[in-house]
């Protein structure tokens, strides 16, 4: 035991972090449990709510909540219903007990505890701890029923032969044996058996009368009388290959007092056979249409209603096997897929091939009743409203069973004694009890679970409350239930007219649509029509929940650099117009959709005064210099191929000579420089300051700068430009619009040119068509027959015509 508590210790603790975990998750939210309008709602919404019944009607956040959210509320009356596990009943394990002629004095306790209560909250969960103990000499009863249809002849003879050993073979197994002996075939009905006259009472040579099921022997210690029973038993037929063997089981199943089942043994039904069988719905074959009622209908031993039930379905018989704790046995010598295929939908059924004279019987019931006494497996009977996972480490040799497994220890040895971890958890408000047993064993632990769907505050109701508006509604749990025509915290609010007694019609101001169930959005409470938000509390209680149906909230805005809204300090989430959205509202000096756009330029500011030095937009507080240009860096006055004097051209333009070429009027006013027009430019070393650049009209303009102490540029221009052309040709003429002018010229040149000599071509082609029109007159065509022709007819004349 020592080895197997160890890691079924860490198990639990492992267990038992997990949920810490789970726990804390949930603590840090509580919202799932703020819907709950009613201190019974509150409970079925999440183990962990918890309830607030202070009297109060507008109490600082939702009623349910977690207790601890309560508490920073200060909520002085939190209600709690806990789940709770309460064992009853736990006498220790034991093996039986027996006196010296083999009588059984004191029984065995194979599975503790006996009987636990369970109070449990709606999706919560206990762990109830189960021992088994696989008991040595444990009470066992052994029901053998045979097939009797003629193909079992010589398996009736050889079990004849071998009775006295099965016998004594299961004396050895345990102290305390009963055993008994059934027989059947089928319906004693057409068309499973023939109606002929000399049929009916003898089926088949030295065969007795066709019946379904025969009680010959039950359950009793004397064994001499099972083979005195075997040895005077005849063999039956039927009509078809398959056989009444679902009848027979049925009735061994639920005739306990016939059979003579004992209390607290193992249940064996060893049933052999070498044919088919008959399943519900056959008996219409018979005109049979009423169902099995599962009920016992044996008469003198013999099932006498077999004509009036139809067969029994495979479901029903397990329900009647697992109620009576019977283990079925199949030992059958043909059709094998059939009833290993049944010995998995029969629980702690079993399947072994028989040989054809039943010779191997005694070797099957041996390792089978091992097989059994080797094995713990539980089950249970609950039923909906409950979840069952079994876990347990079993012992060593065997697999260790996790939770959904099939829960099963193998390598089981007698006083062997295994834990199960039977973790229960309710999913439904039920009040029920149901069993968890090992399969084969009468003992059973009983489990009475009730699950918690209200408070205890339920039924302490204030009938016509003066708090609920002088009698307008019942105090319950700390809340008003308003009686018809009133509604609200404290039933304050009222409405005329019959739809206004209805709830959805008042709910209806706080949703959006039809379509939405959830009233403020699961975040407020509707109060005449309007939606109170609750406001977070714990570690979210700086959030603010706000709108017109409690969709706001200040945290939920765009963020930037991880802050809502930017931070603070660039602006703050609020509630749009519609009442619906959040948005943030920018403080000045910021916009954008997370305030996160300065407004100010100072940061695009060039050198020369100019934003972006003029090639290039300021958003934001930073430059995006123009596509295709030349300048580029943090402010577009970084140009690798240009020189510093490419920085004051456009000022020199605009500031002196009324160019706009390169800047706009807006611009141009915010050079910075100081631009003087001198007639020559000052001497001295001005190598690297000297600036030349063309005007775009041939000319060229020449100007120094310098730096003053203060950080002024101070820019002298010679104020006569250097043109290339004569002022008398160009004067007053701009270049562009002259070099237009001359291609213009050119273009209609050519075009005269092309027009010219297609009228030359057209008169051409007229005086060549008037000397064809001219010829065609003084054309003269010769009336001759062709020399080729012939004639498509010819002249024969008779020469001895007229003679």
């Amino acid at each position: 035991m020592g080895e197997m508590e160890n890691p079924l210790r860490w198990s639990l603790v492992k267990i038992f972090i997990y949920g810490l975990l789970v726990a804390g998750l949930f603590a840090e939210e509580g919202e799932e449990c703020h819907p709950a309008k009613t201190c019974g709602k509150c409970m079925t919404i999440h183990p962990m709510c918890s309830w607030c019944k202070d009297e109060g009607a507008v109490f600082p956040g939702p009623r349910c909540d977690l207790s601890a959210n309560l508490e920073r509320n200060r909520c002085i009356n939190v209600t709690y219903e806990e789940s709770n596990l309460t064992i009853t009943m736990d006498m220790d394990l034991q093996e039986p007990a027996y006196s010296l002629d083999d009588e059984m004095i004191e029984p065995a306790i194979p599975i503790a505890p006996q009987h636990v209560d369970l109070n449990l909250r709606l999706g919560d969960k206990k762990t109830i701890d189960v021992r088994v103990l696989q008991v040595k000499d444990y009470p066992l009863d052994l029901y053998y029923l045979m097939d009797m249809s003629v193909s079992m002849d010589d398996d009736l003879e050889n079990l004849k032969i071998l009775g006295t050993d099965l016998a004594e073979e299961m004396k050895r197994i345990t102290r305390s044996l009963a055993l008994g002996f059934g027989l059947f075939v089928d319906k004693p009905v057409s068309p499973y058996i023939s109606i002929a006259p000399d049929k009916i009472d003898s089926p088949c040579y030295g065969c007795q009368k066709t019946f379904s099921f025969r009680n010959r022997l039950s359950l009793n210690k004397n064994t001499s009388l099972f083979k005195e029973k075997v040895n005077s038993t005849q063999i039956s037929g039927n009509q078809d290959i398959a056989e009444g063997t679902l009848d027979a089981i049925m009735q061994v199943a639920v005739c306990k007092k016939e059979i003579g089942w004992r209390e607290n043994t193992r249940k064996l039904l060893l049933i052999t056979s070498d044919g088919p069988f008959h399943v519900e719905g056959d008996g219409k074959l018979a005109g049979i249409l009423r169902p099995n009622d599962g009920n016992c209908h044996l008469t003198e031993d013999e099932y006498a209603d077999a004509h009036l039930y139809d067969y029994p379905s495979l479901g029903h018989l397990n329900e009647k096997l697992i109620y009576n704790n019977i283990i079925p046995i199949f030992a059958i010598s043909d059709f094998g897929d059939l009833y290993e295929g049944v010995a998995q939908l029969l629980q702690g059924a079993t399947y072994s091939e028989l040989s054809s004279d039943s010779s191997n019987i005694l070797q099957i019931l041996a390792s089978k009743y091992e097989e059994i006494t080797g094995t713990i497996e539980l089950a249970h009977s609950a039923v909906d409203g409950v979840e069952l996972r079994i876990s347990s480490e079993c012992r060593e040799g065997s697999d260790p069973v996790q939770p959904g497994d099939r829960p099963i220890c193998t390598n089981v040895r007698h006083r062997d004694e295994i834990l199960f971890q039977v973790e229960v958890k309710a999913t439904r408000c039920v009040d029920q009890t149901f069993d968890i047993y090992p399969i084969g064993l009468d003992k059973r632990l009983t489990v009475h679970v009730k699950v918690a769907c209200n408070c205890s505050c339920d039924f302490e109701r204030q009938l016509n409350s003066t708090y609920c508006s002088d009698g307008s509604g019942d105090q319950v749990c700390g809340i008003c239930q308003c009686k018809p025509g009133r509604y609200g915290d404290t039933c304050e609010c009222t409405g005329d007219g019959e739809e206004n007694q209805d709830q959805s019609q008042k709910d209806i101001f706080c949703k959006p649509d039809n379509v939405t169930k959830l009233l403020c959005s699961g975040k407020g409470e509707c109060i005449c029509g309007q939606c109170r938000c609750h406001q977070p509390s714990g570690k979210r209680q700086h959030e603010v929940v706000s709108g017109t149906y409690c969709e706001c909230n200040n945290q939920d805005c765009p963020r930037d650099d991880g802050e809502v809204c930017g931070g603070s300090e660039r602006g703050e989430c609020v509630c749009a117009a519609d009442g619906r959205t959040n948005e943030c509202r920018c403080r000045p000096g910021y916009t954008g959709e997370n305030c996160n756009c300065p407004t100010q330029t100072d940061t695009c500011r060039s050198s020369n005064g100019l934003l972006c030095n003029a090639a290039g937009n300021c958003v934001c507080g930073k430059c995006e210099c123009g596509k295709g240009s030349k300048f580029s860096g943090p402010r577009c006055d970084k140009c690798l191929t240009c020189r510093d004097c490419d920085l004051h051209i456009g000022c020199v333009q605009c500031r002196l000579f009324n160019n706009t070429q390169h800047l706009s009027a807006k611009e141009c006013d915010m050079c910075s420089q100081i631009i003087k027009n001198v007639t020559e430019l000052p001497e001295g070393n001005v190598t690297e300051s000297m600036c030349n650049f063309s005007d775009g009209y041939n000319c060229s303009i020449r100007f120094v700068y310098e730096k003053a102490s203060n950080g002024t540029t101070i820019i002298y221009v010679k104020g006569d430009k250097d043109c290339a052309y004569s002022e008398k040709i160009v004067k007053g003429v701009q270049l562009h619009i002259l070099i237009i002018c001359i291609v213009s010229g050119i273009i209609v040149i050519g075009l005269i040119l092309i027009l010219m000599y297609r009228l030359y071509i057209w008169h051409l082609d007229q005086v060549e068509y008037k000397h064809f029109l001219e010829e065609k007159q003084k054309a003269n065509w010769s009336q001759k027959t062709n020399p080729l022709y012939k004639k498509s007819e010819q002249k024969f004349i008779n020469p001895m015509y007229g003679k």
